[in-house]
């Protein structure tokens, strides 16, 4: 098989936890309130999973959303990667679990952690180098992240933003599509900017069992990072930003988003926004979005789509993708081959 860059995504799916918490939930909870949480992150509501549910049940929902969107058949995916903070167990690789889960009778799986929210492009870039090198011809990466499990609710800072639900994606091959572009940086010297210790090795006080953010150098990390990022994507590819058809972030902050297309000067009807009724998602956010736009047509057969995805690490990246190119209109891929 003949490597190529050449590769479309052809399928998303979504998964979020059906109970809903809202904002006026948590104000019996911590100290906090409705008007607060809207001003500061324009957050209404979150979705958070029972006790029975695990990140295997989130994400193979989501996968196979994905999978039937596409039009794959287990038997078809090459490369499965689940990325997340989170896992079923300590091993096997939830990957794993989802492989036997979803019926996959042979392939790559794997779990990766960048740092949780940057995750998206980090599994999506790797997941291209797999068919990049023409080994795999369909690629599924899988995004999932349950924070209500983890989180201590009685810090408001670091948690009223949180919650759960799982995104997935299929790449795969295309003679039809232009060229994928990627872009992937780590900030490593400033990793204690988000710090969640977690279950992690490192003796901890019970503060940063719950993740620790310095919200004032993460707002200026990500006003600074994502609009470099999503140049450098685009000039890769002989764009400028505003050339692109459309763009999804992760859904930290809607403030954020608008500020950083407002800086790229691109109007807000080329992206979507749905931070306010699920909270930050962390990776799984930026596919969820993408799932959700394409669902609502907002996202059409051979558009541009660029995505970016950033948080703890400090790691950040894009990747600038045609959405389904071999259902493309003909004069919407003109000059792709």
């Amino acid at each position: 098989m003949n490597s190529s860059k050449k590769i479309t995504v052809t399928g998303t799916g979504s998964f979020l936890p059906r109970h809903v918490l809202t904002n006026h939930d948590l104000t019996r909870m911590m100290d906090t309130n409705d008007e607060w949480i809207r001003r500061t992150y324009g957050i209404a509501e979150r979705r958070v999973v029972d006790d029975a549910t695990n990140v295997s049940d989130l994400g193979c929902e989501a996968a196979r959303r994905a999978m039937d969107a596409a039009g794959a058949d287990p038997s078809d995916i090459d490369v499965l990667i689940h990325a997340s903070l989170q896992a079923d167990y300590t091993a096997p690789a939830t990957a794993c679990v989802l492989q036997s889960r979803l019926g996959i009778p042979s392939c790559v799986a794997f779990d990766m952690n960048v740092g949780g929210c940057s995750n998206t492009a980090f599994a999506l870039t790797t997941a291209i180098n797999f068919l990049a090198n023409g080994d795999c011809r369909r690629a599924l990466v899988v995004c999932t992240e349950i924070y209500s499990k983890f989180i201590n609710w009685n810090y408001r800072d670091s948690s009223c933003f949180l919650g759960d639900g799982s995104g997935a994606v299929v790449l795969e091959v295309c003679e039809q599509a232009h060229e994928i572009q990627t872009d992937l940086h780590t900030l490593g010297g400033d990793y204690e900017r988000v710090v969640w210790a977690g279950r992690g090795t490192v003796t901890a006080p019970e503060e940063l069992r719950t993740p620790v953010i310095d919200g004032r150098a993460v707002w200026t990390f990500g006003t600074s990072a994502v609009p470099e990022t999503v140049a450098t994507v685009a000039s890769k590819a002989q764009l400028d930003p505003s050339d692109v058809d459309f763009l999804i972030f992760h859904q930290a902050n809607a403030r954020m988003i608008e500020r950083n297309m407002n800086t790229l000067g691109i109007p807000m009807s080329k992206t979507f926004i749905n931070n306010s009724r699920y909270g930050n998602t962390g990776g799984a956010s930026s596919l969820i979005a993408l799932d959700e736009a394409i669902r609502a047509s907002r996202i059409h057969p051979g558009d541009r789509v660029l995505l970016c995805s950033y948080g703890a690490g400090l790691g950040y990246g894009s990747v600038l993708f045609d959405y389904d190119a071999a259902h493309a209109k003909m004069d919407v891929l003109e000059g792709a081959l």
